[in-house]
């Protein structure tokens, strides 16, 4: 057993720094590949299995509750007439769109890299959290111009007690979903990341949505429910709310076309990373930097050093990549060593990036 234990210590890459570590110590001259220090990969499967089982257990206990409530409606014999009500259970529906495409995505992003995509299908996470978000804001958009013409013509009835026991289960369910979706992890750690995945948190956001649109519809159901003739708070709550679900995307679609356009993820600034690259010994200046992210918490970075003695390139390499996987969480990390001769200050690449 202390064996099998012994083997299987050795292959983490936490035992592989240990052993690079001991080898300085004492000398000797260790076996270096480029990504011994980065601990990604283990990162990236486990973030995918927790957003998998999250989304599978979120998907049941919505098609559970979408079941339900056809089934109450029946028994019932009618619909509440309530278009707060209707917008719920359209949400609801969305809501588990939503869980599936994010589930698609997670299967898509799990392929190994081609040759055409060398990256791998890191970016279908992105892709399916983006149709998540167009799909709430075309729902939300539905739902406010219903809103109006029942402000414009308010000639509807309206069963307030199936419309108070309908919105007091939704507010219940939603806020177990929000539970069960959202994402928990480290804090902050010298730029480390938290296991950040964007079909969850897309799936995340679609269910905090429906809270705010339940609490909407428990609120004018409790008003309509004690004052009939004040039916005109179901609309009103219905676009009001519609406006605090639209809110809950911003952050999230920001993030998103942050990462579409190769941007600089959170917890990487451009400053911080350069001064950690010029504190290894014998690095004189860094250019053509540049940090972006795959998806959330997948960032990769590639950057041209130049050096006063280009004799000992290799190990200024493993210093420079120790020094950054020590301190952030990257994806990749592919470093240029130059000598410091060849540098050619108006190179319009080797330009600083501007604030």
């Amino acid at each position: 057993t202390k064996g099998l234990e012994k083997d299987w210590l050795v292959g983490t890459p936490a035992a592989r720094w240990r052993q690079q570590q001991e080898a300085e110590v004492t000398g000797a001259n260790p076996a270096y590949h480029c990504h011994s220090y980065s601990q990604a990969y283990e990162n990236r499967q486990r973030e995918q299995h927790q957003a998998r089982r999250k989304l599978c257990v979120a998907s049941v206990i919505c098609t559970f509750f979408m079941i339900a409530e056809i089934t109450g409606k029946y028994v019932c014999g009618h619909i509440a007439g309530s278009l707060a009500v209707l917008s719920d259970a359209a949400h609801i529906l969305v809501d588990l769109t939503g869980f599936l495409i994010s589930l698609l995505s997670l299967c898509l992003t799990s392929k190994p890299p081609t040759k055409q995509c060398t990256f791998g299908w890191h970016r279908a996470e992105i892709l399916g959290a983006l149709m998540s978000m167009i799909i709430v804001w075309m729902v939300t958009g539905v739902l406010i111009y219903l809103a109006c013409m029942r402000l414009l013509h308010p000639d509807y009835d309206i069963d307030a007690t199936v419309m108070l026991i309908t919105s007091a289960c939704a507010v219940l369910t939603n806020i177990l979903l929000s539970l069960i979706l959202h994402q928990t992890g480290p804090g902050h750690n010298h730029g480390a990341q938290a296991l950040s995945n964007a079909s969850l948190q897309a799936a995340f956001v679609h269910a905090i949505g429906d809270l705010f649109q339940s609490i909407s519809v428990l609120i004018s159901a409790l008003i309509i429910f004690f004052k009939p003739q004040y039916k005109i708070a179901d609309p009103i709550c219905t676009f009001v709310f519609s406006i605090f679900v639209l809110a809950t995307t911003i952050t999230i679609l920001r993030d998103i076309l942050t990462i579409l356009m190769e941007g600089t993820s959170k917890g990487f600034a451009y400053d911080a990373v350069k001064a950690r690259i010029l504190t290894v010994e014998k690095v004189e200046s860094v250019h053509d930097l540049h940090v972006w992210a795959l998806t959330m918490n997948q960032t990769a970075l590639s950057a041209h050093i130049a050096t006063a003695d280009s004799t000992d390139s290799q190990k200024i390499l493993r210093d420079v990549t120790q020094a950054l996987f020590e301190q952030y969480s990257f994806h990749s990390v592919t470093i240029q060593i130059e000598s410091g001769q060849d540098q050619k200050p108006d190179c319009v690449f080797c330009q600083e990036p501007r604030d």
